[in-house]
């Protein structure tokens, strides 16, 4: 009804295009019919396959020099412990009973220093802190005391003293008086073993793969247990960073807090000070018109 009126040309715009081509038709292809394997079997090779070709990976590489190592350091120190006899050693005097074990010194820490912190307790009779062969201390000493009461109270209130900027650790002498005392160097000692830090691995997983060097399973084991542990570690490590950045965050919001404070403080005793001296100019200027006043009545 639209179009009723209009002319020819206008009317030839509004006019319906031809239907598009249609698409040929989709030719399926015809699947390859089965057949038998019966004339290939005589080709298959009737020999076992070979040998697989050895091959050493990065990290099991890295495992076998780690267990080649530490081995050599457990028989190293099989050797040390049995040669260990602190009972007939000549170079250790004194009496072991009245002996204090000073650990976690500073290495600048001297004999004086250590005397006159633990003097306090009872007469100490011989201060000895221990060196290497370069004259270096190796951060540890021994205090012997006249009697044991010293010793215990020394034991009892000198634990966690700070010396140097460094907090000691106090402990008696251990190796004279516990039967089948070792020191940490020979596995022995009260804490971790030396240099067991956090990405350092477990001396007792390490001791098992010694012992079973072919257990590919146990191995495998490990290294997935490696991985785990890895991953904990980094989500422990994101987690701290995270609390990091939120106390970092939360100090420089004080910070701010603590200049606006100060600011607006500023403000406030330079609008005082402002005042006072309106206040004593315009009493000056009074004194002034007043010191006028009386001399033009004179």
């Amino acid at each position: 009804m639209a179009a009723i009126g209009m002319p020819p040309h206008i009317l030839a715009l509004f006019a319906a295009r031809k239907p598009l081509d249609p698409f040929p038709a989709f030719k399926s292809k015809h699947p390859r019919r089965y057949i038998g394997l019966s004339d290939y079997v005589k080709k298959f090779e009737l020999t076992p396959p070979p040998a697989p070709i050895p091959f050493e990976s990065p990290r099991q590489r890295k495992q076998r020099i780690k267990r080649t190592k530490l081995l050599q350091h457990l028989q190293q120190q099989q050797q040390l412990v049995e040669l260990y006899k602190p009972l007939q050693d000549k170079n250790i005097q004194g009496d072991p009973f009245c002996t204090l074990f000073i650990g976690k010194l500073s290495y600048d820490t001297t004999e004086k220093k250590l005397k006159r912190e633990f003097e306090v307790y009872g007469q100490i009779k011989r201060i000895k802190i221990i060196t290497n062969k370069e004259g270096k201390s190796r951060g540890y000493a021994f205090i012997e005391y006249f009697n044991d009461k010293d010793m215990k109270e020394a034991y009892k209130k000198g634990d966690g003293t700070k010396i140097d900027n460094k907090r000691i650790l106090v402990d008696v002498e251990r190796a004279r008086t516990v039967p089948g005392w070792l020191p940490r160097r020979l596995g022995g000692g009260r804490g971790p073993p030396r240099g067991a830090g956090k990405n350092q691995p477990d001396l007792s997983t390490l001791v098992a793969q010694i012992n079973n060097p072919n257990n590919n399973n146990n191995n495998n084991n490990n290294i997935n247990k490696d991985k785990e542990r890895d991953k904990e570690k980094d989500r422990e490590r994101e987690k701290e960073r995270d609390r990091d950045r939120d106390r970092d965050r939360e100090r420089e919001r004080e910070r701010d807090r603590d200049r606006d404070r100060d600011r607006h403080r500023d403000r406030d005793r330079g609008g005082d000070r402002g005042d006072r001296r309106r206040r004593s100019r315009s009493r000056s200027r009074e004194k002034r018109r007043d010191d006028r006043d009386r001399d033009r009545r004179r």
